[in-house]
């Protein structure tokens, strides 16, 4: 921890066992100040790139579960994650690779680097299909996400993303080649 070190010659001169002068002292206080705007800082980054991009009224909630890997499966991937800024070693380091939600929950066992090459692939036969597919800026993101936590706003809710029967078909045809 980071505020730690800060701390000792604060603590230990208030029980008089700090043996320095008063310019430790300041530069101990300082050091706790940054410290701690520091760790501010890295935990509202933290906050913005991994809350953010699961919610917002324009994403989906569900009331039933589905099969793993089956055509409701890939939807809901889609429908309810939302990617940042994606692309450059620059951008995809801001955000911790982060930025890469709706392939990561498609296909979770992937590397960083995949990610990037794949994401122009399924946005582009997300798009071909008419299926919902958000990339946006984390700011805006964030917005949306304080929205659903203050109640002004509200994440759109369903049972499946295709018809419950169509759904189960559909993967009886993947299952028998159909």
């Amino acid at each position: 921890m980071v505020i730690f070190p800060a701390l000792v010659p604060l603590v230990l001169n208030m029980v008089h066992a700090w043996p320095f002068a008063e310019p430790c002292q300041s530069a101990a206080t300082r050091a706790l100040i940054t410290a701690l705007i520091a760790e501010a800082l890295t935990n509202a980054h933290s906050f913005v790139i991994i809350a953010c991009n699961h919610s917002g009224e324009d994403l989906y909630r569900y009331e039933t579960s589905c099969k793993a890997y089956s055509a409701e499966w890939f939807l809901r991937c889609a429908y309810s994650s939302a990617n940042f800024e994606t692309g450059t070693e620059f951008v995809d380091c801001v955000y911790g690779w982060l930025n890469y939600q709706i392939e990561h929950h498609m296909f979770p066992d992937m590397t960083p680097l995949q990610y990037r090459k794949l994401q122009p692939l399924i946005k582009s036969v997300c798009q071909k299909h008419g299926v919902l597919y958000l990339q946006q800026n984390a700011l805006l993101r964030t917005w949306k996400m304080f929205r659903i936590a203050a109640g002004t706003a509200s994440m759109k809710q369903c049972d499946a993303i295709l018809p419950l029967k169509k759904a189960a078909d559909s993967v009886s045809d993947q299952l028998i080649g159909g």
